[in-house]
């Protein structure tokens, strides 16, 4: 069991994105919850998702995500895979909070 209270959340001063870790360290998964608000944007190169797959389901607000060339306008209950390297921006063009879940699994391949 996991306590919010307990839980490990990083804070970006200079976006004002929050990230919560969901489960523990042992978990087979890597779950978190993300907060981050209006006009905010967040960039991942490709790298950071090899020899993993990504799935993003949007809780509050609106999110555009950018799966490399491609833009997705994802909504409340709206959620994406992204299943291979590719730079990954999350932008919050709205002017109400976006706030999200970003699941990682382990994939065999990179």
């Amino acid at each position: 069991m996991h306590r919010t209270a307990d839980a490990t959340e990083w804070h970006d001063p200079a976006t004002g994105y929050r990230r919560r870790q969901i489960p523990g360290p042992r978990f087979p998964a890597d779950i978190a919850e993300v907060r981050l608000p209006p006009g905010a944007r967040v960039s991942y190169p490709a790298a950071s998702l090899a020899f993993q797959r990504e799935a993003v389901w949007v809780l509050d607000g609106r999110l555009t995500f950018h799966e490399g060339d491609v833009v997705h306008e994802l909504g409340p209950g709206d959620s994406i895979e992204v299943d291979g390297p590719v730079p990954c921006v999350f932008a919050n063009t709205g002017d109400v909070e976006c706030r999200y879940a970003v699941i990682l699994a382990r994939a065999e391949r990179p």
